[in-house]
C-alpha cells in the first residue's frame, strides 16, 4: 500500500509546532502546540501507527489525543489526513488558525494540505517544491512531487526525486515503499521488487512491506508470490484489510473466481471504514461481471446497497442497475444507465473538487469498459472501437485498478479489430498487455479469439 493522494482522503502528512517542550517522537527535543503529556503521548502512538499505514488505529489516537487537548495543532493536522470529506477540511482550516505557532516547515504543510484539499493542485505543487528544496528529506513534499511527475508521464522524474531523497536518508524505510511502485508504474518490476524487499527488512514486524510487494506481484502476473507476501501481511495484522483487496485481484488473476470473491468479501467484512468496506465489495461485483456469475452479482449489489454513508447513491444505483442489465441480456437499459450516469459523475467531482474542470482523459475507465460492452452486444461495434480507443491508449495515472481497465480495454479492442479483419493490430494490442501481466486470467478469452481467427486465416491462405 502506498500513501493516499485522492480527494476526499489526503495523505500529505502534515506534523506541527510551537508550545511547551517535549521529547520529539523520533529523538530530541522540540516544540509542540500542547501543554498535556498524555495528549501528546496519543499523538506519538498516533504518528507510529501513522507509519505503519494502521490507518484506524491512527484515527482514533489522534481523535483521542485532540479531545484531551482541543487546540492541539498537530493532532488536528493528523485527525484530518486520514478525514475524508468536509470534516477533514474542517480540521485543517482549525489547524490553520494555528499556524502563527508553528515551525516555517510546518507552515507549508498546513498551506498544501489546504491547497490540495480545495483542489489548488498546481499550487499544491509550488508549496511542495518549496518545502523539497528546503527540507531535502521531507517524504511528504517528495511524494507530492513525484506522483504530479506520474501524472504527467515523467517516471524518470519521479524516480530520481526519491532517489534524491534516499541520497540524503539512505535509512528511510517509507522511501523504499514509494520508490518501488514507481518503478512499477513504468513496468519495471525487477527494480520495483528489489526495492520492496529492502522495505521488508527494514520493517519485518510490519504489515505493509508485505502488502506492497504482493501488491506489484499481483497486477504483474506473479500471483502465487503476491498470495504468499498478502498472507504474509495478515499474519502480521489480521484486519489489514488492504491485502484482501490485492488477494482478490490475485486470484481473480490466475482464474480464481470464487475464491476472489471469497476473499474480497472477508475483507469488506474486516474493513473499518464504510468506503473500505463499499470498495471490496465494487472489486468482488467486477469478479462475478467477468466470471457470468449472475446469483453472486444480486448478492453483492444487496450487501452493497446495505453499506451506510453512499457519498453518490444514485451513481452507485445506476451501475449496478447497468452492471445487472449487461448479465441479463438487456444492453439497450445498461447503455441508457451508463450514458446518463456519466454526468452524474463530472457533477459529483466538481462539487468535491470545488469547481475543478472536468477532462475527457478523467473518464471513469470502469463506466466507460462496460459502456463499450453494451455496445458491442447491441451490434455496434465502431462506437465500441471507439471508446476502447480511448481507454486503451496509455495514461498517465499512478493506480493499477486503473491501469487494468485500459488492459481490459486493449483486450476487448484486439477482439474487435480482429473480428473486423485487422489481426496484425489485434496482435500488437495483446501484447503491449502481455509486457504489463502476461498472466491476466479474464483476457484470455481475447487472446483465444484472436488466435483462432489467426489459424482460420492461415488455413483459408493455404487452400
Amino acid at each position: 500500500m502506498r500513501k493516499r493522494l485522492v480527494l476526499g482522503s489526503v495523505a500529505l502528512l502534515l506534523l506541527a509546532a510551537a508550545g511547551v517542550a517535549l521529547a520529539l517522537y523520533l529523538g530530541g527535543k522540540r516544540d509542540v502546540t500542547t501543554s498535556s503529556d498524555e495528549a501528546y503521548r496519543m499523538y506519538k502512538e498516533a504518528l507510529e501507527n501513522e507509519r505503519r499505514y494502521y490507518y484506524q488505529e491512527a484515527k482514533d489516537s489522534f481523535a483521542k489525543a485532540l479531545a484531551l487537548d482541543p487546540q492541539f495543532a498537530e493532532a488536528m493536522l493528523g485527525l484530518a489526513r486520514l478525514t475524508d470529506g468536509e470534516q477533514g477540511l474542517a480540521l485543517i482550516k482549525r489547524a490553520a488558525k494555528e499556524k502563527a505557532r508553528l515551525t516555517e516547515r510546518e507552515q507549508l504543510h498546513v498551506d498544501m494540505d489546504l491547497a490540495t484539499r480545495q483542489g489548488k493542485w498546481d499550487e499544491t505543487v509550488q508549496i511542495a517544491r518549496r518545502v523539497h528544496e528546503k527540507y531535502p528529506n521531507d517524504i511528504r513534499a517528495a511524494t507530492m512531487l513525484a506522483r504530479r511527475e506520474i501524472q504527467n508521464g515523467n517516471s524518470e522524474r519521479a524516480i530520481a526525486i526519491f532517489s534524491e531523497l534516499l541520497a540524503v536518508e539512505p535509512n528511510n524505510a517509507e522511501a523504499y515503499n514509494q520508490i518501488g511502485y514507481f518503478y512499477a508504474y513504468r513496468g519495471d518490476y525487477d527494480r520495483a521488487i528489489e526495492n520492496l524487499r529492502k522495505y521488508q527488512f527494514m520493517a519485518p514486524d510490519q504489515a505493509n512491506p508485505y502488502d506492497s510487494l504482493g501488491e506489484i506481484q499481483a497486477y504483474s502476473g506473479h500471483y502465487d508470490e503476491a498470495i504468499e507476501n498478502l498472507n504474509q501481511a495478515l499474519k502480521r495484522k489480521p484486519d489489514f484489510f488492504h491485502a484482501y483487496l490485492t488477494l482478490g485481484v490475485a486470484y481473480m488473476g490466475k482464474g480464481e473466481y470464487t475464491r476472489a470473491i471469497e476473499v474480497l468479501r472477508k475483507g469488506a467484512h474486516e474493513a473499518s471504514e464504510n468506503e473500505a468496506r463499499r470498495e471490496h465489495i465494487r472489486q468482488a461485483l467486477r469478479v462475478a461481471f467477468v466470471a457470468g456469475d449472475v446469483g453472486v452479482a444480486r448478492q453483492l449489489i444487496a450487501e452493497y446497497q446495505a453499506i451506510p454513508g453512499e457519498r453518490h447513491p444514485e451513481v452507485a444505483r445506476l451501475l449496478t442497475d447497468a452492471v445487472l442489465d449487461l448479465m441479463e441480456g438487456r444492453p439497450a437499459q445498461a447503455e441508457k444507465k451508463l450514458r446518463e450516469v456519466q454526468p452524474k459523475i463530472r457533477a459529483a467531482y466538481a462539487a468535491e473538487t470545488h469547481g475543478k474542470e472536468w477532462d475527457e482523459s478523467m473518464d471513469d475507465p470502469g463506466t466507460q469498459f462496460l459502456l463499450a460492452q453494451a455496445l458491442v452486444r447491441q451490434g455496434k461495434a465502431d462506437e465500441a472501437i471507439a471508446i476502447c480507443e480511448k481507454m486503451a491508449a496509455p495514461r498517465k495515472v499512478e493506480d493499477f485498478a486503473k491501469r487494468h481497465w485500459a488492459f481490459a480495454s486493449r483486450a476487448l479492442l484486439a477482439e474487435l479489430v480482429a473480428r473486423q479483419g485487422d489481426l496484425d493490430r489485434a496482435e500488437k494490442l495483446l501484447a503491449e498487455n502481455r509486457k504489463w501481466n502476461p498472466n491476466w486470467a479474464p483476457t484470455r478469452s481475447s487472446e483465444q479469439v484472436v488466435a483462432q481467427l489467426r489459424r482460420e486465416k492461415v488455413l483459408e491462405a493455404s487452400k
